[in-house]
């Protein structure tokens, strides 16, 4: 045992059979395996969702779809998801692993630009995650935000960002640009009157916003 969030892991809800072979699927067969929600973070999307109970839930980046299959099993029966990935290379991939997790008629998956599909989707939106490009967080933050339902959830992934967000002012020179925007909307978020926030230290950082209203 090497960390305390290998022991949080280990006494964690385990995922299920089919959740363990899409994830050594994605282990296996795509070049950026460290991409994906691990078991342990798609276990809290999981119990999110349940608690939050969406009918109407969104997500930003996909990747393999492991976390929009932990999302979709937490919806309401007859809730829509709608999976935003920009990487079409992604599509049957996303595809193959929802079908597998029986939650395809769930999902309505979206291939292109979350900055042009975003403004499309319905409004009164549950839940949504956002784990996509860093660079334009705010951006889809500023779009969402008026779409959700008072009581709604964002959840925001790599908040932390290998923990390059707490660097000393003397070594701001060394932060790339996704840390400056990622320490930028840690503050813009925590300021915003609209939403109550908590940022979990959960592997690189998960950040909870409850909209107000």
């Amino acid at each position: 045992m090497n960390t305390l969030e290998d022991y949080c892991a280990q006494h964690t809800s385990a995922p299920d059979k089919v959740l363990n072979d899409i994830y050594r699927s994605i282990a296996l067969h795509t070049a950026n395996p460290h991409m994906s929600s691990t078991p342990y973070q798609g276990t809290l999307l999981h119990m999110l969702t349940r608690l939050a109970s969406p009918t109407l839930a969104v997500e930003v980046g996909s990747f393999a779809g492991y976390g929009a299959i932990c999302i979709a099993r937490g919806m309401r029966p007859g809730g829509t998801l709608h999976v935003i990935e920009a990487n079409e290379e992604y599509e049957a991939i996303i595809r193959s692993h929802a079908q597998m997790a029986e939650v395809s008629d769930l999902i309505q998956l979206h291939i292109g630009q979350a900055l042009d599909i975003l403004p499309t989707l319905p409004n009164n939106i549950d839940l949504a995650f956002i784990d996509a490009d860093k660079t334009n967080y705010e951006h889809y933050y500023n779009i969402i935000l008026p779409k959700m339902r008072p009581g709604g959830l964002i959840i925001f992934d790599n908040m932390l960002w290998y923990g390059r967000v707490v660097e000393e002012p003397e070594t701001q020179l060394r932060c790339d640009r996704s840390t400056r925007i990622i320490q930028h909307l840690n503050d813009t978020l925590t300021s915003d009157p609209r939403i109550q926030n908590i940022l979990l230290p959960l592997r690189d950082g998960l950040m909870l916003c409850r909209v107000k209203g």
